[in-house]
C-alpha cells in the first residue's frame, strides 16, 4: 500500500528539512553548535585534566565525579558552580564558551587543608574567521 502525498504534507516536510540543512551549507540559526563532552574528575587537591581546551561558540558537557570526596566546580565567567558529591553518577554541567581567554576552574567547597590549590584552567581559543 502506498502513502498518499498530500500537496500540505509534501509542503510540511520541505519547510522541515530547510531548516534543518541550510541550501549554503552554512550552520542555521536553527541548528545548536555541536556538544563536546568532556570527562573530569575532582580529588585532593586537583582536577584532572588540569586544563580543558574548547573552541569559542562550542557547546561543552563536562563530566565531573569525584575521586574522593565533596568537591565544587566553579567557572565563574560562564556561571558554572556545581557540587560535586563523593561516589555516583557524574554531575552533567553544560554551558556555551562564548568568550575567548583562559578562565580559572576552582573548586567551590571546602574540601580540607590544599583546598585553596585545588584550580584547573578551561582556555577558549579563538574560532578562525572566514576566508572569503
Amino acid at each position: 500500500m502506498r502513502a498518499l502525498v498530500t500537496p500540505r504534507r509534501r509542503w510540511a516536510a520541505s519547510v522541515i528539512l530547510g531548516a534543518c540543512v541550510p541550501a549554503t551549507g552554512a550552520p542555521s540559526a536553527l541548528q545548536s553548535p555541536e556538544l563536546r563532552e568532556i570527562q573530569v574528575v575532582a580529588k585532593r587537591y586537583a582536577f584532572e585534566p588540569p586544563e580543558i581546551e574548547v573552541t569559542q561558540g562550542e557547546r561543552v558537557r563536562l563530566l565531573v565525579r569525584s575521586g574522593d570526596g565533596l568537591h565544587g566546580l566553579e567557572i565563574e565567567r560562564f556561571r558554572v558552580s556545581q557540587e560535586i558529591p563523593r561516589g555516583g553518577e557524574p554531575v552533567v554541567i553544560e554551558f556555551t564558551a562564548d568568550e575567548a581567554g583562559r578562565y580559572p576552574i576552582l573548586c567551590s567547597v571546602y574540601c580540607r587543608d590544599g583546598h585553596e590549590e585545588m584550580k584547573g584552567a578551561l582556555v577558549v581559543t579563538a574560532r578562525a574567521s572566514a576566508q572569503p
